[in-house]
């Protein structure tokens, strides 16, 4: 019918967009792009609105009596610090002056100076509870406890020197709630909580991510693991199928190509099987009327026969043998890749078995016209073989040699020794060779016959070409 396609299954339309892994990760670009110019705002804020609630608060009398505003500590340090340097040499009304300068500028603070000596020169306010003396331990009680607590206080060497006791020092005291809120290094993380909200977001969309690409690497290892893992038989295995994405259209093609290779695997035995069937019973069926001409035929040989007759029958019989030992091929063929070939192997010497098979042949290859040569040493050659199927395997290797490579007029048999010390036998001719044609060749059951039995008892057949043909047979 024209108009319509056949459409193969595994090559169906693909998965809509709401189940493919396409709109999966455009959904993940998507989050990323809207909550980015979200997320950075509401850190702003989030930063803010903590780092005010924690540090910013003020108390209300504060509010309500409108105090003064000096800045921040760091503004107040770094002037302090450079008055202090200022005062490199100066005298002690220098020092007076410059600290009643800063207290007419920051009236609510405490400001004094101390001397090299320790002793305490200057005090404002002169009610201020400041000690006269100061030892060593006493200072580095005072700053230990003035760092960073209420009220704000700074310490200055005078002159900038290393120590103390070089030209003394000055001390700033100003209350918190005259200036603007510096967090400590305590509390320094709450400037931050904006940025931790952030790295969390961020965090949550690599998480996603993240999750979205393993899901398809292990759905990706899956589907490797079925296609490199097979069964009894040889054939991939079927996996489980996953979401009906491209993933899952691709296990689902998969576990179909699979179904399909075990259908054709099974269609394979149940053939394979007929045709083992069909030749047994040709085999069987074939053997009967066979048998029955061979008794006409001999027959036939009592009575009086003309030279050409008897030449007539002579070919009759020939051809009738080739037929019998063909379906002995077939059915030998049949019995060996069914695995119902019955063998018995054993450990037997392998030159004795030859002797007894080439003596069998002799008077054939005589007839034939050809030169015998047979060296076989007298220590026994053992192998575990089954002694009727090596026999089968020598005449059949015996008759190709006269059927194939008569002309050549040759036949040897002999044993060689490779490099290792391990014997094989050898079956020389000189014929044609293997790749020319032979008016007498056939199906080549034969020699895939003594294949399958050499191997069976665990031994190789090599053959080699050249100035006729030599077969070697040895232990794998």
């Amino acid at each position: 019918m024209t108009g319509y396609k056949q459409v193969s299954p595994g090559f169906r339309k693909g998965p809509r967009f709401r189940n493919s892994l396409l709109s999966r990760f455009v959904l993940i670009v998507v989050i990323a792009m809207v909550l980015l110019p979200i997320v950075l705002p509401l850190t702003f804020v989030a930063s803010l609105a903590i780092s005010s609630l924690l540090f910013h608060s003020t108390p209300k009398e504060s509010a309500e009596t409108k105090l003064p505003n000096y800045g921040s500590g760091i503004k107040i340090e770094r002037m302090w610090h450079e008055e202090a340097l200022a005062l490199h040499g100066k005298s002690s009304s220098d020092k007076d002056q410059v600290l009643q300068r800063v207290h007419d500028k920051y009236p609510e603070a405490t400001l004094f100076w101390v001397d090299s000596d320790g002793k305490t020169q200057l005090k404002l306010p002169e009610t201020s509870e400041v000690p006269d003396y100061w030892s060593t331990e006493k200072v580095v009680a005072y700053m230990k406890q003035a760092y960073d607590s209420d009220p704000f206080t700074t310490v200055a060497i005078i002159g900038g020197g290393e120590q103390p006791t070089d030209e003394g020092f000055m001390v700033l005291e100003l209350p918190r709630k005259y200036m603007n809120h510096t967090p400590s290094s305590n509390n320094n993380d709450g400037q931050f909580y904006g940025m931790y909200f952030f790295m969390v977001i961020f965090a949550l969309f690599l998480l996603l991510a993240y999750w979205f690409f393993r899901d398809i690497q292990k759905r990706l290892r899956w589907l490797e693991f079925g296609m490199t893992v097979t069964g009894k038989d040889g054939l991939p295995t079927r996996i489980i199928e996953g979401r009906p994405d491209e993933i899952g259209r691709l296990e689902q093609a998969f576990n179909h190509m699979v179904d399909v290779l075990h259908d054709s695997r099974r269609k394979e035995r149940e053939e394979e099987t007929l045709r083992k069937n069909l030749i047994s019973n040709l085999s069987h069926d074939l053997r009967t009327p066979l048998t029955v001409l061979g008794g006409q035929l001999y027959s036939f040989r009592k009575e009086p026969l003309s030279p050409a007759g008897k030449e007539m029958l002579e070919l009759m019989e020939g051809k009738i043998n080739d037929l019998s030992g063909l379906i002995d091929h077939l059915l030998s063929y049949n019995l060996l890749t069914s695995g119902r070939y019955s063998m018995k192997p054993e450990e037997l010497d392998v030159l004795r078995i030859v002797r007894l098979s080439a003596a069998a042949w002799y008077p054939l290859w005589e007839k034939a016209g050809m030169e015998i040569h047979i060296e076989l040493p007298e220590e026994p050659l053992i192998w575990r073989i089954d002694e009727q199927g090596f026999r089968r395997v020598l005449d059949n290797l015996f008759q190709n040699t006269i059927r194939h490579a008569r002309s050549g007029g040759y036949i040897g048999i002999s044993v060689l020794h490779s490099e290792e010390g391990k014997a094989a036998l050898a079956i020389t001719d000189h014929g044609p060779g293997m790749s020319a044609e032979s008016p007498a060749k056939g199906a080549g059951l034969g020699l895939q016959v003594v294949d399958l039995l050499l191997r069976e008892m665990g031994l190789v057949r090599e053959a080699v070409s050249a100035n006729g043909t030599r077969v070697i047979i040895s232990q794998k």
